[in-house]
């Protein structure tokens, strides 16, 4: 069975006091026993170690050094090298202390209720013998205040360390948690023109999130689904209104000519462009889920061929230049694209005198660019979100720019972005500079 963090942000706060709660209670004590005792234990050697270096510094011969008199409940022996006692305080020891340890080195060990300690010793007659210090532990007098003061110097920074474990938790869970609300708003930032899809993921979002994030899913598919429709509306009003103009344009046709013909022909042609343009927009819609990689000059070559007759119908020229090299291939959608080219080449015969020559060209970097040597382009950049275009000799294009604002919103479809400048014959430039990133 796998254990799983629960997706609340006050359960994982919860799991992770209980872990915390469980070691302390668990670890804890068993670390403080052992130190504890362990603590005692050597605290307890050093005083006896001290006591009987003392002694056999002092000479330690029997009737040249008498041993200390019992205190504190310790107890002295002085034995010979084959366990003769030779001297012992009290006289009547509380247990039998030849069966003890002993050897070339000091040693300690417990003894019932006794820390014993026995060492070697050299003897006034000659010969090496041993001494025993032993400590009963049931009445530990003055020593007890000694231990637990060495003991609490030690447990300090066990004290320090349980708090810091419980500091470096709580930040790892809280950190882990937030982490979960920046990839959220990572999430909820790339939804865009490029992906009306795009939503917040709710599998990686803690419980107490997930109202809020349903309601911002649910609030999206709204704003999508309006989208589409408005898409759809504008795409069926534009084919509805295409017949209508179709029939004026045929009766037209049937009138004798006059300025009044001419006027209400031009104003026709106008209405005409602006459906094809709103036509152009429903298929942004339409398309712009599906991108896909996209030769540059393909897309250039493609809509010089398109746009031929109706260039040359307004006495213009037209030329395509492609690099010595060939580009890489860019996102986008063909379908697209091609429409966005399209819209710059006819934005340059409707808006540059006839005579006038347009030239298209692909670039090594994968971008396409159409120029003209009309008279420029101007650009109010005042408000970035909805930029107006319009040509140096008029106050206004045609429907407020919407055809060039249809070339840069199918750009925002595709990733890329439109660019405006001036031609080296002092008219119009735009190019489309396009990803060239291969798609994952």
């Amino acid at each position: 069975m796998i254990f799983r963090l629960p997706r609340s942000l006050f359960g994982k706060l919860l799991v992770g006091q209980i872990v915390i709660v469980l070691v302390v209670a668990v670890a804890l004590p068993l670390l403080l026993s052992h130190m504890l005792h362990d603590t005692a234990d050597a605290f307890v050697a050093a005083r006896l170690e001290r006591e009987a270096a003392g002694f056999a510094h002092g000479g330690g011969g029997a009737g040249d050094q008498p041993l200390p008199r019992e205190h504190g409940n310790r107890f002295f022996a002085l034995f010979d090298a084959q366990g003769k006692v030779l001297q012992a305080h009290p006289a009547v020891l509380p247990f039998d202390l030849t069966d003890l340890p002993h050897g070339a080195d000091r040693q300690f060990a417990t003894w019932g209720q006794y820390d014993v300690l026995t060492r070697p010793v050299a003897l006034p007659a000659g010969g090496t013998g041993w001494v025993v210090v032993a400590q009963d532990r049931t009445h530990p007098e003055e020593i007890v205040d000694d231990v637990v003061r060495s003991f609490l110097r030690r447990f300090a920074w066990v004290i320090g360390a349980a708090l810091f474990g419980s500091l470096l938790l709580s930040f790892i869970v809280l950190r882990h948690v937030t982490g979960m609300f920046r990839d959220a708003a990572a999430d909820a930032d790339a939804i865009g023109l490029p992906r009306l899809d795009g939503r917040i993921e709710e599998a990686r979002m803690p419980s107490e999130a997930m109202p809020l994030v349903h309601a911002t899913n649910r609030a999206l598919d709204r704003l999508e689904a309006g989208y589409r429709a408005q898409g759809d509306f504008v795409g069926n009003v534009a084919h509805e209104l295409r017949t209508p103009l179709a029939l004026i344009s045929l009766r037209l046709e049937q009138l004798p000519e006059s300025p009044q013909r001419d006027q209400i022909g031009r104003a026709v042609a106008q209405a005409n462009h602006v459906i094809r343009q709103l036509i152009d927009l429903a298929a942004i819609d339409r398309l712009h889920p599906q991108l896909g990689m996209v030769d540059p000059v393909a897309l250039a070559r493609d809509a010089v061929e398109a746009m031929v007759p109706i260039v040359y119908r307004s006495g213009h020229s037209i030329a395509f230049e492609e690099p010595d090299l060939a580009p890489p291939r860019v996102r986008g959608v063909a379908e697209l694209l091609l429409i966005a080219v399209t819209n710059l080449i006819d934005n340059a015969v409707r808006h540059t005198p006839a005579g006038s020559a347009i030239t298209v060209s692909a670039a090594l970097d994968g971008s396409v660019t159409v120029e003209d040597d009309g008279p420029g382009l101007a650009v109010d950049a005042r408000d970035p979100a909805a930029r107006r275009f319009r040509r140096g000799d008029t106050a206004r294009s045609d429907s407020a720019g919407l055809g060039l604002s249809i070339v840069e919103r199918i750009l925002g479809v595709c990733g890329g972005a439109l660019e405006t400048g001036s031609s080296t014959s002092g008219g119009a430039l735009l190019r489309l500079k396009l990803d060239a990133t291969p798609l994952t």
